[in-house]
């Protein structure tokens, strides 16, 4: 066990195990503060949402599959069998529980301030999420499920992706409004109308 996690390894809890469950799967719902938008938004950052979900799922699978540590309970006595019959003894890193969390907590938070950056909403649902998050990843090591490292590189990955989906579909968005500006520009200088005091001509350039 290395100096930086040596102090935050705890014995296994299952109460605490199942309570920071409860909380992790609250925080994937605070996106749904989202359906004080207007409905034509909401297969928008439906979409958004599913893709972080997803993206967030199989990058922290991935790497608990290339990464053996052994989660902190394993070095007490007492360790719990379950646990170790399951074989997920060995997943520590990184806590799945604070990456899915925190994602959910900057989806919400960065997705609300777009929609309503002037709500008097926004600063409570930015501090309710985090604070959820928070708990939820305190509680991984407190459980004895996961070190320091294990949480915090969960937290930033959560982050990261909780910004980042939605960033680059906002991205995105500009761009092609951009694009479709310039078509509709190009389509506009095309067509010309000339008026003389015996007629209009119309000079369409193909």
């Amino acid at each position: 066990m290395n100096g930086f996690d040596r102090w935050s390894a705890q014995k296994y809890s299952k109460s605490v195990d199942i309570t920071s469950d409860i909380l992790m799967f609250s925080t994937l719902c605070l996106p749904l503060s989202l359906l004080a938008t207007e409905r034509s938004e909401y297969l928008t950052w439906t979409v958004m949402y599913t893709e972080s979900v997803l993206l967030c799922f199989g990058i922290k699978d991935l790497i608990k599959l290339g990464v053996y540590r052994e989660r902190p309970y394993m070095y007490f006595e007492d360790k719990p069998m379950e646990q170790i019959e399951e074989g997920d003894y060995c997943n520590s890193f990184l806590s799945g529980h604070s990456s899915m969390s925190f994602m959910g907590a900057t989806f919400a938070s960065y997705t609300f301030s777009k929609y309503f950056p002037d709500s008097k909403w926004k600063l409570p649902i930015i501090l309710g999420s985090y604070t959820l998050a928070g708990l939820t990843t305190t509680l991984r090591v407190v459980a004895g499920c996961h070190f320091f490292s294990d949480v915090l590189a969960g937290a930033a990955l959560g982050t990261v992706i909780g910004i980042g989906v939605p960033f680059l579909h906002e991205i995105n968005s500009i761009i092609n409004n951009k694009i479709n500006k310039k078509i509709v520009s190009d389509k506009i200088e095309q067509v010309s109308f000339n008026l003389s005091p015996t007629s209009i001509y119309c000079v369409i350039n193909l």
